[in-house]
């Protein structure tokens, strides 16, 4: 009867030798790597787009002297945001330009307009281009002031091999002021003239 234990215990005996052999191997197995993550490619950084603080706003007296009782209209650009995207043949900058805008005492009427531009500055300062554009204004009838927001695309030709340079570039916007107008923002910072 002592047999049949003795049989049996080494047979549990050859089992559990087994089976740590088999966790031995296991042991000595590779460990496996899980799905290889792909490196992302950093995303690039955009051009600087800004509105110029001496230029951001804009008084239209017509032909009088700078008095309140005598402006016609005025506006300022109020915020900047967009986003930009790198093709291989340069940089696609897309963004909305935001506004508002005061009727004064000599408007006649409900609208009026106002010239502003939009400039492409190089990495050394250079201006690349600068394109001139108007803005229309639209007032209610019971209402002095206005806002709206213009969706604007700027596309700088930039090859590929030299993309990297791409955040060194500016796209500016400001107001077209006359040079009457210009001195005026110059005097109340003090600025000297050209």
């Amino acid at each position: 009867m002592k047999v049949p234990h003795l049989r049996f215990a080494l047979a549990f005996l050859l089992l559990l030798t087994a089976c740590g052999s088999s966790k031995d191997e296991d042991a000595k197995e590779e460990p496996k790597v899980e799905k290889e993550e792909k490196i992302k490619e950093p995303v690039p950084i955009c051009p600087q787009v800004a509105i110029l603080r001496d230029l951001e706003r804009i008084s239209d007296y017509g032909t009088e002297k700078p008095d309140p009782a005598e402006l016609v209209a005025q506006a300022k650009m109020m915020a900047v945001e967009g986003d930009c995207g790198y093709v291989d043949t340069g940089i696609d900058i897309k963004f909305e330009l935001s506004f508002v805008a005061q009727k004064g005492p000599r408007l006649g009427g409900l609208h009026t307009s106002m010239p502003f531009f939009i400039s492409v500055i190089d990495p050394e300062g250079k201006i690349l281009n600068k394109e001139k554009m108007t803005e229309e204004f639209g007032f209610a009838s019971d209402s002095k002031i206005t806002q709206k927001s213009e969706n604007l695309h700027v596309f700088i030709p930039l090859d590929k091999s030299i993309q990297a340079q791409g955040p060194g570039y500016q796209v500016l916007v400001g107001f077209q002021l006359t040079q009457d107008q210009l001195d005026t923002v110059r005097q109340k910072h003090d600025v000297p003239a050209n």
